[in-house]
């Protein structure tokens, strides 16, 4: 019998018409369970504990954040016991839902059973992060889809000040125009096993997925299971010309411009020469500069239709 556990974001409306629709989709030859997070970090507990409770589908219900802390959940159990076999998958309610974009994962209850049904997953790799929390403790966390520095944060930061009403795509784009206005670039050192960075910078970006702020391609060369990240480096970008080639990047083209840079490693170390920077993972705010990072290959089987992801 196959057992898969729902972790629900405890804001999403409707949650119990969405339990409805699950147990009625997934009725017959399945165990079902349900695990609600009711703050921040919640998530992760929740999907620990029921990868150990035999759990091997771990379904988020919820956006990239929630992703995030389910798939740290997911490896959480993995590290304590490395003969669990869990696959993760999501159900995307989230702002942004840019995940998914680059492994075109079903959007649907249906068809989340169906890649289950099909056991429909491939091995993808994942990033690990060494940081400071808010606190100015040491931390790590994984990251599935992108890590950034600089302006990143301050919109994943500042994000909540704008409403939603006008759908994802309008919030992400006046709470990055926003930032823009006020932001200064930031002198950043950048090391990896590839190259080496030094300069302002408007952002740093680690992507091991290709989108982010809602659908746009930063990374339009990123694979999620070729065992590197792909870097992108916006350094002395304007406002103009953020607005300039924002089309560009939304159609997944690479952006022919002195001041972007694209470069791949396995492994990064980012530390600001001024003050401490913020950082954005997968659509929040972690924690502050200096960071260390590391491309962990095939680290987890994610459900999607597999012929999708090594393009």
């Amino acid at each position: 019998m196959k057992r898969a556990a729902f972790v629900i974001h405890g804001k999403l409306k409707n949650q119990q018409g969405l339990i409805n629709e699950i147990e009625e989709a997934f009725s017959g030859n399945y165990k079902i369970g349900f695990f609600t997070s009711e703050h921040s970090g919640h998530a992760i507990e929740l999907s620990c504990k029921a990868a150990e409770e035999g759990f091997n589908y771990i379904i988020c219900a919820g956006g990239d954040g929630s992703l995030n802390e389910v798939i740290n959940g997911v490896m959480q159990a993995k590290n304590k016991n490395t003969k669990l076999d869990v696959k993760a998958g999501v159900l995307p309610f989230g702002t942004g839902n840019d995940f998914i974009k680059t492994l075109k994962s079903p959007h649907t209850i249906s068809g989340i059973k169906k890649m289950i049904d099909h056991d429909s997953s491939k091995e993808i790799d994942l990033g690990i992060v060494q940081f400071k929390d808010p606190s100015g403790s040491d931390s790590s966390r994984y990251f599935i889809n992108i890590t950034d520095i600089g302006i990143g944060g301050v919109v994943v930061q500042n994000i909540g000040r704008f409403t939603k009403a006008l759908g994802a795509n309008v919030t992400y784009m006046t709470a990055i125009i926003n930032a823009l206005l006020t932001y200064r670039n930031q002198p950043i050192r950048a090391v990896s096993d590839e190259f080496t960075f030094e300069g302002k910078v408007k952002n740093f970006v680690v992507a091991n997925g290709r989108y982010f702020g809602s659908g746009i391609c930063i990374a339009p060369e990123a694979v999620v299971d070729d065992g590197k990240f792909a870097i992108v480096i916006l350094a002395e970008v304007s406002l103009i010309d953020f607005l300039k080639f924002s089309n560009t990047a939304k159609k997944g083209l690479k952006i022919n411009h002195p001041q972007i840079i694209y470069k791949t490693a396995k492994e990064i170390s980012i530390d600001s020469l001024s003050i401490p920077q913020p950082i954005d993972m997968d659509g929040e705010f972690i924690g502050y500069s200096p960071m260390k990072i590391n491309i962990v290959p095939k680290a987890l089987s994610f459900l999607c239709p597999a012929e999708t992801l090594s393009v």
